[in-house]
């Protein structure tokens, strides 16, 4: 039984069946690792199109950047000489991403120098500080991207690569903070270029050693031995301090997690407000600034017995109650969180506009579904003119109203017909209650009766007979 169970994970994750030649894999990884020519104006068009995404803080602009960036092929060079012990693989790989990365940095700066825009927004300020998801995706997102480049097909993977680590952004938002002489933008964006590229390269190491791919051969064995440690010297020296920052990241984001539920259910009471909470968890202290009902020593002393119940001991917590102790940081942050809300609402508005586009295009491409339930107008008159021979004529229309949910409209279904002679009231309320019957009940319908009476015919001309003259 478990042999059965092993050979059919074997069989699932077999990563053989579709790999492609390693003389392709070894082209088109040569051919990511150029910097000149097409490659380096292609990479000074994506910085350009990420600076102004980022200045004018539209995320689609910045995807776009992402997927025609070409930063990925020196890092994934990296990776697979390390793991096919290439070694002028390796150097023209570190060689490319330096020159690469230098020029993203001065076009970016020179374009944040010149525009007129020099405010941060939203996007640039989520690249400023890595987080422990930045390390998960860099790390899984270069395992997905080596194996989708070893597939003999072409798949979707690399571009979703490209958008998921995010190469383009860090670097140019490195470029805004040496163009405005943000210190703090500057390395934090850098940190994050850093994760990504050893991540992914370090990903790309472990994809391609697992895979049969043929490694280099050396003439004297001493020297291959010595090529191999000095690979695997420079794949645990690199490993080693990720490690470490991975898990400082993740200490980091554990404390900043807890220090914010910490905050929002022992500060936030009834009648009082967290204008702002600025938290840093290498410094481990917790700053407040609180509005409205101020706290009362025993109430604030009771909140400090409670950090350790949060894994919070030994942390620092400065609360600071009133407005008139808003300083320069609380302004800031005030604004990144006001610009995120709005960033927000809006992209809740362009979904609930796409959804309202959609539903409005579906009726107008087919309007006789427009309601749901009902057949079309010739069909559903002659079903009505069985029970109300009366009726002459039928059609159907739909009515959309706003509403308060977007995502669905108040719709109610128009029946308009036309009879011969005005229908009792009776007869009326039957059709309407069995037009709302036959439409399932799943749409308000509403009947519009207009009663055309037949002209009354006119008497036929009588002819004289001509009187006989005697």
């Amino acid at each position: 039984m478990f042999d059965v169970l092993l050979r059919f994970l074997h069989i699932r994750f077999l990563l053989t069946d579709d790999m492609a030649e390693p003389a392709e894999i070894q082209a088109d990884v040569e051919a990511g690792i150029a910097f000149r020519g097409t490659n380096l104006w292609v990479l000074i068009f994506a910085i350009l199109v990420a600076s102004v995404g980022l200045n004018v803080n539209s995320t689609a602009v910045i995807i776009g950047a992402m997927l025609i960036s070409p930063l990925m092929g020196p890092i994934v060079g990296i990776g697979y000489g390390a793991a096919t012990l290439e070694l002028n693989l390796i150097q023209r790989g570190l060689k490319s991403l330096f020159t690469a990365s230098t020029f993203s940095l001065l076009v970016s700066a020179l374009y944040f120098r010149l525009t007129p825009l020099t405010d941060a927004g939203s996007e640039l300020l989520s690249r400023t500080v890595p987080t422990t998801w930045d390390v998960l995706i860099a790390l899984f997102g270069g395992a997905a991207g080596a194996v989708a480049l070893t597939r003999k097909g072409h798949t979707n993977a690399i571009p979703g690569v490209a958008i998921a680590t995010a190469l383009m952004p860090p670097l140019c938002t490195a470029g805004y903070g040496l163009a405005t002489a943000h210190w703090s933008f500057l390395f934090g964006a850098l940190y994050l270029f850093s994760i990504n590229c050893v991540f992914i390269a370090l990903a790309t190491f472990l994809v391609c050693r697992v895979l049969p791919l043929p490694r280099h051969t050396f003439v004297s064995v001493k020297r291959a031995r010595r090529v191999q440690l000095g690979i695997w010297a420079v794949a645990l020296l690199t490993a080693a301090p990720s490690v470490y920052l991975a898990v400082g990241i993740v200490r980091d984001g554990t404390f900043t997690h807890n220090a914010q539920r910490f905050v929002d259910e022992q500060l936030n009471l009834p009648g009082t407000y967290v204008v702002t909470s600025r938290i840093k968890p290498r410094a481990h202290t917790i700053n407040v600034l609180l509005a409205g009902q101020r706290l009362t020593a025993a109430q604030l002393q009771k909140a400090r017995t409670q950090l350790n119940s949060y894994r919070l001991a030994g942390a620092g917590l400065t609360v600071r109650q009133g407005l008139a102790r808003l300083d320069s940081t609380d302004t800031q942050a005030l604004r990144s969180s006001v610009l995120e809300d709005v960033r927000s609402r809006q992209e809740q508005s362009l979904v609930g506009y796409e959804t309202r586009l959609a539903q409005l295009q579906k009726l107008l491409s087919n309007p006789d579904s427009a309601a749901v339930g009902l057949p079309g107008a010739v069909s559903l008159l002659r079903e009505v003119q069985i029970e109300h021979p009366t009726v002459r004529q039928l059609g159907l229309s739909r009515l959309v109203r706003p509403a308060a949910d977007s995502l669905r409209a108040d719709t109610t279904v128009l029946v308009a017909v036309r009879t011969r002679r005005p229908l009792p009231a009776a007869e009326e309320r039957r059709l309407a209650a069995w037009l709302s019957l036959r439409a399932g009940n799943r749409q308000r319908v509403r009947l519009l009766v207009e009663p055309q009476n037949d002209p009354a015919p006119r008497p036929a001309p009588t002819r004289r007979k001509p009187s006989r003259r005697k």
